[in-house]
């Protein structure tokens, strides 16, 4: 798939902007580490992504290869508020 990387990237971010207020707020905290943000993306991606081409392609994926790729998506240490 052409351009997988950037579409999952703009998938998983998509996904963190739909869910990451409530994530943050139901773990009551200002920031999370970035393994929280992409485990929590990685549980809500097929719902909020938008990208369903991308998202078939990305569960295709290992488990290992599922990390790196939405490693690359969230480069921060943290995100938050």
């Amino acid at each position: 798939m052409e351009d997988f990387q950037k579409r999952i990237t703009k998938a998983a971010q998509s996904t963190w902007q739909g869910i990451g207020g409530d994530v943050l707020r139901a773990a009551e905290v200002d920031s999370m580490s970035r393994d929280e943000v992409v485990e929590a993306v990685m549980d809500y991606l097929e719902g909020y992504g938008r990208d369903m081409n991308a998202i078939a392609e990305f569960k295709k994926l290992g488990f290992e290869e599922k990390l790196a790729t939405l490693r690359k998506a969230f480069p921060l240490a943290r995100y938050g508020w």
